[in-house]
């Protein structure tokens, strides 16, 4: 970990989950997190793409002469300094779109796995909080030169949030909702049309399991599997970027099989269908890794 996303930004994401009211301790955790963000942009160097054009003009001292649309104007209009073209290059930024899915699974938090798993841990110390700070540190840090979309799915979808409607207070809100139903998200994705965005599109899953409905039903569970990654094409076919985060928290759940496949087998898939799967295995890595994957996402043709 090269930036701290420590225990303190954790504990103040944790109050502001149970206590939205908590001014004090969301300032905390937004600055904090704006800190980490910028820090990871220098340090990745993370630029929106460009794209370079050629602009002709009228001769006015600057650029290159275009000599055949020079040549051009003067067998057509006659010699004349208004006929002299200039040419130049010009670089625009491609809007850079940015779809955060996040999976408010139930196994993302504290309670479940003080319940299912028999640890004892702090709210703080929960994948989730991990993950929330990673999530905040990247959206201050791209700030506005970024369109930011964020969808949260537990046995739901919910969103698309953007800056504009309480997307952070979101975030920081959830606390488990359910199963893992990325491919309800994906769904939803694709019917507000976001993958029709111009410019470059990246989404970004986020998770800590297979998509599942989360009742250990083999026959259902397929049926998701097959569709997140029958969604996952779709969404790649229409020149949408896939950076897929897997949290390998514990080994129980590393090796779990969800329907047909474990989260290393899953995440096999994805990059077969030319995905860019990062795998983080300790929780205070997950920073690090959603940047570093973002830099190297971009890089994909």
């Amino acid at each position: 970990m090269i930036f701290d996303d420590g225990l303190e930004l954790r504990e103040s994401c944790a109050r502001c989950m149970a206590d939205p009211a908590d001014v004090e301790s969301y300032d905390t955790l937004m600055n904090g997190c704006r800190i980490i963000g910028r820090g990871f942009l220098r340090l990745y160097s993370i630029m929106p793409s460009m794209n370079t054009r050629m602009v002709y003009s009228n001769y006015v001292g600057g650029g290159m002469i275009s000599f055949n649309k020079t040549i051009s104007g003067f067998s057509q209009k006659g010699k004349s300094l208004d006929e002299i073209v200039a040419r130049y290059r010009v670089r625009d930024v491609k809007k850079l779109s940015l779809a955060i899915m996040y999976d408010d699974s139930n196994s993302m938090t504290a309670w479940w796995r003080i319940k299912n798993m028999g640890v004892r841990i702090s709210e703080a110390q929960a994948p989730q909080s991990y993950a929330k700070v990673a999530c905040l540190a990247l959206m201050e840090g791209l700030g506005k030169t970024a369109d930011i979309s964020l969808w949260t799915y537990g046995s739901r979808p919910e969103g698309p949030f953007t800056a504009n409607n309480n997307m952070y207070r979101q975030l920081i809100s959830r606390n488990g909702s359910g199963g893992t139903r990325l491919d309800l998200a994906l769904q939803s994705l694709l019917d507000v049309g976001w993958h029709r965005k111009p410019g470059t599109k990246v989404a970004i899953i986020l998770t800590d399991g297979v998509p599942e409905v989360g009742r250990s039903v083999y026959a259902e569970d397929v049926l998701v599997n097959v569709k997140a990654l029958d969604l996952l094409r779709s969404v790649m076919g229409s020149k949408v970027k896939v950076l897929y985060i897997q949290l390998h928290t514990d080994d129980s759940r590393r090796y779990k099989k969800c329907g047909g496949y474990t989260m290393k087998e899953f995440g096999e898939a994805i990059e077969k269908m030319g995905g860019l799967v990062m795998n983080v295995d300790t929780a205070n890595h997950i920073s690090d890794s959603l940047f570093k994957g973002l830099q190297q996402v971009l890089k994909l043709r």
